[in-house]
């Protein structure tokens, strides 16, 4: 493929003069495009290639590599779709020529919606896990999945439902593949509806404490999106054969390129950066935070502090009630924590209506019947000092006037 200015190039240029179209030749600008983005790409292989081989790195785990991964992939697709749609190579032959596949399918489908939407689910995710407390998987995960699969479905029907005129068509004279007015109003429409969602959930994720900005992260990446799709929205309207404008072609590709990686470098960067040089020191810091901000459950992180507060259920005589106790009276000497496991909140039974005359079992979680240790760090028998074990993290205050704010049934004072 020749980026200069070939006879057959001259007789193109020519043609679309003829009719009415100002076309500027494909030449080495668009040749330096391909090559700083092709460049630019293999640096991002590379990384996700580090990315998968340590995806076990609690910092990186905590950012979903494969999520990422795929995100990054579907960029690369996207900017192989954007070299046939703006003409940056010649489209010619047989397999360049066909705009349904690298158009549709490959610039849309598994390009800009595959990012918009991966993204959508990433924020999602947070969703789960700092709004909900509920790890993302099982029902959750496959509901995210089923609703972008749906809606691609959908975009694909319409698309093959609407007459080829109406959507996306190869245009010989110019050696171009054109998009109708309607039907670039559905692509944008697609990705403004998936980005809305998106910005909306980050919007109730917006006072989330977290120690390593995620909010913050998708905030940025909602702004950058949405000031680059309100610019893709004004080329394709005023400009509508901007294609054959290099230097609106030129921009637009950059543009749309350089925001994507920005946004995937400013989510991993950190994490990555840390992994490859200090390995072992920024894993002790990103620990030690998550323990002083009390977010182990979020990153699946094993607790330190034995007196961080586990939600613990208490049956009464006549309705289940919530208490907020530390963690050291409901967790085995295994290290079982149904906290750190994403499991539901671990169930106590009372046996008689006076706590202090109970055996040893009362505080016996749920989820630790399936262990074999009968040794508990807590018995009714011996309370720990609430002094001495009193924790930042507590949601249990050491008067018993403040307590019943919390509903639960409380030993009868002492004569």
């Amino acid at each position: 493929m020749s980026f200069e200015f070939t006879p057959q190039e001259q007789t193109r240029v020519k043609l679309a003069h003829l009719g009415g179209v100002q076309l500027d030749p494909i030449g080495h600008a668009d040749l330096a495009v391909i090559a700083v983005l092709s460049s630019v790409y293999f640096v991002n292989f590379a990384a996700v290639a580090f990315l998968v081989r340590n995806r076990n790195y609690p910092p990186l785990k905590s950012k979903y590599p494969f999520l990422m991964a795929a995100i990054m992939i579907s960029m690369f697709i996207y900017f192989l779709g954007d070299l046939v749609l703006k003409a940056h190579v010649h489209v010619r032959g047989r397999v360049l020529s066909n705009c349904m596949l690298f158009c549709v399918w490959m610039r849309i489908i598994f390009g800009a919606y595959m990012v918009s939407v991966l993204t959508t689910i990433r924020s999602y995710a947070l969703f789960c896990i700092f709004l909900c407390n509920r790890a993302f998987r099982g029902k959750y995960a496959c509901c995210a999945a089923a609703m972008a699969t749906v809606l691609a479905i959908v975009f694909v029907i319409v698309t093959y439902t609407m007459p080829g005129a109406q959507t996306v068509r190869y245009v010989p004279l110019i050696e171009m593949c054109s998009m109708s007015y309607a039907y670039r109003a559905v692509v944008q429409g697609l990705l403004w509806l998936v980005w809305i969602i998106n910005a909306a959930i980050n919007f109730r994720l917006r006072n989330i404490t977290s120690s390593f900005n995620e909010s913050r992260e998708m905030f940025v990446a909602c702004a950058a999106v949405f000031t680059l799709l309100a610019f893709n929205t004004v080329i394709l309207y005023t400009h509508p054969l901007y294609p054959t404008n290099m230097a609106l072609r030129i921009t637009e590709t950059l543009c749309s390129h350089m925001i994507a990686n920005f946004l995937w470098w400013f989510i991993m960067f950190r994490s990555m950066y840390n992994c490859a040089i200090h390995r072992d020191t920024y894993l002790a810091e990103w620990k030690d935070k998550l323990v002083r901000d009390g977010l182990q459950k979020q990153y699946q992180i094993a607790r330190t502090d034995p007196f961080s507060v586990t939600v613990v259920s208490v049956a009464s005589s006549n309705v289940a009630k919530l208490v907020s106790l530390p963690r050291g009276m409901v967790t085995d000497h295994d290290g079982f924590d149904a906290r750190t496991s994403f499991s539901r909140h671990s169930m106590v039974s009372e046996r008689t209506p006076h706590m202090r005359h109970v055996d040893d079992g009362l505080w016996r979680p749920e989820s630790a019947r399936q262990h074999t240790n009968p040794a508990f760090l807590f018995s009714p028998h011996s309370p720990p000092n609430p002094v001495e074990h009193s924790s930042s993290t507590s949601t249990v205050n050491d008067s018993t006037a403040p307590l019943t704010r919390y509903d639960f049934p409380l030993p009868p004072k002492s004569a």
